[in-house]
């Protein structure tokens, strides 16, 4: 092989490698997903149904795309180490089947984060006045508050007249208010003991948080879109440049020196 196909070679090499490494990548931040306690909560105050595993299936989607991305980064590598053209076509083959799935997925990535910022409102307050007697969305607003010092989705009044009944004399949740320990509720949330909870209780401004959540959610959500987004790019320039090196080196597989 020549001096160009020994560079092109080489550089496919490295690409895969990249490629191999980001298909772990993705892998892994599908695994995060469902593991994480912390982006868990959060999917339980977007969903209205509880029923509704939208999220679940994304984070899944995610696993299985990143074990494919992997497997193909490796069979690159494979394919260039020992010059085999019947490889190299395979791969170029899955490589264009990846940059379509990708360019598909942007678009419903897109499409998804325009109508989280158009309903978002609706989503929140609709799942406090639904599915706050349900242990885990509880759990879900209590961290989101805590984190942000938010209550509500627009206001405190976003809990007047839904299905959970509050004990006593209380109207929002121990959350909404001013702690005393804030620290250790960031642990517990169950453990949250309001500084003055009687002022909290009559949502006097002093004792209780006066923004709602929706900004801060948002906020959350458009910044984790964000970087999916970017990896993704970087990943299909990646994958360009590796087709680039693939057709090439393959050209010349065969070819005396």
């Amino acid at each position: 092989m020549d001096c160009c196909a020994s560079i092109a070679r080489a550089l496919l090499i490295f690409f895969n490698f990249i490629f191999w490494i980001c298909g772990g990548a993705i892998l892994g931040v599908g695994i995060w997903f469902l593991v994480d306690k912390d982006i868990s909560s959060r999917i339980e105050i977007v969903q209205i149904d509880s029923g509704d595993d939208y999220f679940k299936f994304a984070a899944y989607l995610f696993i299985a795309f990143g074990a494919f991305v992997f497997i193909v980064g490796f069979a690159g590598m494979c394919g260039a180490i020992r010059a085999s053209k019947c490889l190299l076509g395979f791969y170029i083959f899955f490589v264009l089947l990846v940059i379509f799935a990708e360019i598909g997925a942007a678009v419903l990535l897109i499409l998804y984060r325009m109508e989280v910022e158009d309903n978002i409102v609706k989503l929140l307050r609709e799942n406090i006045k639904k599915r706050y007697n349900e242990e885990t969305v509880r759990t879900g607003w209590d961290l989101a508050q805590l984190e942000f010092e938010c209550c509500g989705a627009v206001n405190s009044m976003d809990y007047e007249n839904i299905t959970y009944t509050f004990p006593g004399t209380q109207t929002v949740p121990n959350t909404c208010c001013k702690l005393s320990n804030r620290e250790a509720a960031l642990d517990d949330p169950s453990k949250a003991t309001p500084s003055d909870s009687a002022k909290c209780y009559n949502r006097d401004d002093t004792e209780i948080y006066t923004k709602g959540c929706k900004d801060s959610l948002k906020d959350w959500a458009l910044k984790h879109s964000t970087i999916i987004i970017g990896v993704g790019i970087g990943i299909a320039v990646l994958e360009i440049f590796s087709i680039v090196w693939a057709c090439c080196f393959c050209r010349n597989i065969g070819k005396d020196d």
